[in-house]
C-alpha cells in the first residue's frame, strides 16, 4: 500500500503531466465559444513589432464545421422508459434540460474527441447533468469505456486555491492544490456513496486504448491561419486602399495641404501625383477562401458550407450536399445510443441514492434517434405531407404534429384538436 506522501506524488503526476493536452483542449474550446482574439494577436506578435496596431478578425469555421457535423441531436430523440412511469421520467429528464445538455455534448466531443458527463444532485435544485471536458478531466484506466478512476479539476483564478474531485467506484476525496486530502462533511471515510463512478465517458469514436483521443489538429491549424490571414487582409486594407502622395521639387519638410478646395503650386519642374500601390489584396482573399473550402471538405462538409456567395437554396437541394454527413451520423446515433443508456443508469443510481425509490431498480430506457430533417419550404412541408397521406402512411394527426411538435403532448390532444378545427370550419361554412 503507498504511503501518504507516495500517494500525493502519484496524484500529483496525474494532474500536472498531463498539462499540455489540457491545454490543447482548453484553447480548441475557446475557439469554439468565439474567444480567439489573444491568440490571434500572439502569433501576430510573432511577426511584428506592433500586434497592438492590428485590427483582429475571426470568422468561426471551427464552430461552423462542427456543428453541421454534431448533428445526433439536431432533433432530441424520442426516449421510451420501460418499467416506469413515462411522464415521470419525461419530468425528471426535462427539469434537468437533458436535451440541452446532450446537444452541446455532442459537440464538443465533435470537437474533443473526449468528454465526460457527470451525474450529481444538488438540493434544492435536484437532478443535473454536467458536460466535463478534457481541459479540466484526468483518468486511469484500462479499458478507456470503463475507466478506474477520474479526477475533476477546479480551476481558481489563483492557483493556489484550485481544488480537485477525485472519485473511484468506491471512493471520492476532494484534494487542495498540492494534492492534499480536504475533509468533506459527512464522509469521514472518503466513501463514494453511489458505489459507480458518477460519470459517463463520450467518444468521438470507438476508443482502442486510449482515453483522451487524438484529433482536430487541423481544425485549430485552419481557424489560426484564417485568424491571422484576415488580420493581415484588414491590414492591407488600412494601408493600401489609398494612394500614397508623392511630390518631387519641393522642399523638403515644407507641409503640403491637399483636398479638392486646395491649390498646390509648384516650383519649375515640379510633380505631385498620388501613387497607386501594389495591394495583394485580391490575392489574400483567393488564399483565404481556397483555406475555407479545403477545411470543409477535409471534415466531411460540403465545400459550400462556407460559402457567403451562394444564392438560397431549396431544401431538397441541401439535403443532396448533406449525403456525406449520413454515414457519419449513423456511427455517431450508435454511438450515442449507448451512452443514453448508461446515463440513464447513472442517473438511476444517483437519484435513488438521494431518493430512494424513485426509478425503479429494472427501468430501462431506448432512445430512437429521428431520421435527419431536412430544411425544407413550407410547400415542400405540405407537399411532403400531402404525398405522405395519399399512399397511406401518415394522417392529418401526423401533419399536425409534424408542423407543431411541441402543441401536443399526445397523439390524443392533436386529434382533439383536430376534430375541433373540423367543426369550426363546419358552423363557419354554414354561417356564410
Amino acid at each position: 500500500m503507498l504511503g501518504l506522501s507516495d500517494e500525493r506524488k502519484s496524484f500529483l503526476d496525474l494532474v500536472r503531466k498531463s498539462e499540455p493536452r489540457k491545454l490543447r483542449a482548453a484553447e480548441a474550446l475557446a475557439f469554439f465559444d468565439d474567444k480567439q482574439d489573444d491568440t490571434t494577436l500572439a502569433l501576430i506578435k510573432r511577426r511584428f513589432a506592433n500586434p497592438e496596431s492590428f485590427r483582429v478578425f475571426q470568422v468561426n469555421i471551427l464552430k461552423k464545421i462542427i456543428s453541421r457535423r454534431a448533428t445526433a441531436y439536431q432533433t432530441p430523440p424520442i426516449r421510451t422508459f420501460q418499467g416506469w412511469d413515462q411522464t415521470a421520467a419525461l419530468d425528471l429528464y426535462q427539469s434537468a434540460n437533458i436535451d440541452a445538455v446532450l446537444k452541446r455534448a455532442s459537440k464538443l466531443t465533435k470537437l474533443l474527441k473526449t468528454t465526460a458527463l457527470q451525474v450529481v444532485w444538488t438540493e434544492p435544485h435536484g437532478l443535473q447533468v454536467r458536460v466535463l471536458t478534457p481541459n479540466i478531466l484526468d483518468a486511469e484506466w484500462s479499458d478507456p469505456e470503463h475507466p478506474e478512476r477520474l479526477v475533476v479539476t477546479h480551476a481558481a483564478s489563483n492557483p493556489a486555491n484550485t481544488t480537485y474531485a477525485d472519485w473511484t467506484a468506491t471512493t471520492y476525496q476532494r484534494r487542495n492544490a498540492n494534492g492534499h486530502p480536504i475533509p468533506t462533511p459527512g464522509n469521514a471515510g472518503a466513501m463514494n456513496p453511489y458505489g459507480v463512478l458518477p460519470f459517463v465517458p463520450l467518444f468521438d469514436r470507438l476508443p482502442d486504448a486510449d482515453f483522451f483521443l487524438p484529433g482536430g489538429d487541423d481544425l485549430i491549424g485552419a481557424q489560426k491561419a484564417l485568424n491571422v490571414g484576415l488580420t493581415n487582409l484588414w491590414r492591407a486594407v488600412e494601408l493600401q486602399s489609398h494612394g500614397q502622395a508623392v511630390a518631387k521639387g519641393l522642399p523638403i519638410g515644407d507641409p503640403i495641404a491637399t483636398g479638392p478646395d486646395k491649390v498646390i503650386l509648384l516650383p519649375k519642374d515640379g510633380e505631385f501625383a498620388y501613387a497607386a500601390p501594389n495591394t495583394p489584396i485580391p490575392d489574400i482573399l483567393e488564399a483565404l477562401e481556397f483555406l475555407m473550402r479545403s477545411t470543409a471538405s477535409t471534415n466531411d462538409c460540403t465545400a459550400d458550407v462556407l460559402d457567403l456567395s451562394k444564392t438560397a437554396e431549396s431544401g431538397s437541394a441541401r439535403a443532396a450536399q448533406r449525403i456525406d454527413l449520413k454515414e457519419a451520423r449513423l456511427d455517431d446515433i450508435a454511438l450515442w445510443r449507448g451512452y443514453e443508456r448508461r446515463l440513464f443508469e447513472v442517473i438511476k443510481r444517483v437519484v435513488n441514492t438521494h431518493r430512494p425509490g424513485t426509478i425503479p431498480e429494472a427501468a430501462t430506457v431506448r432512445a430512437d434517434f429521428t431520421e435527419l430533417q431536412d430544411n425544407l419550404t413550407e410547400s415542400e412541408v405540405l407537399a411532403n405531407l400531402k404525398e405522405r397521406a395519399e399512399i397511406g402512411i401518415s394522417s392529418p394527426v401526423d401533419a399536425l404534429m409534424t408542423l407543431n411538435p411541441d402543441g401536443y403532448a399526445t397523439r390524443e390532444d392533436a386529434y382533439r384538436a383536430l376534430l375541433s378545427r373540423k367543426q369550426e370550419t363546419e358552423e363557419l361554412t354554414l354561417g356564410l
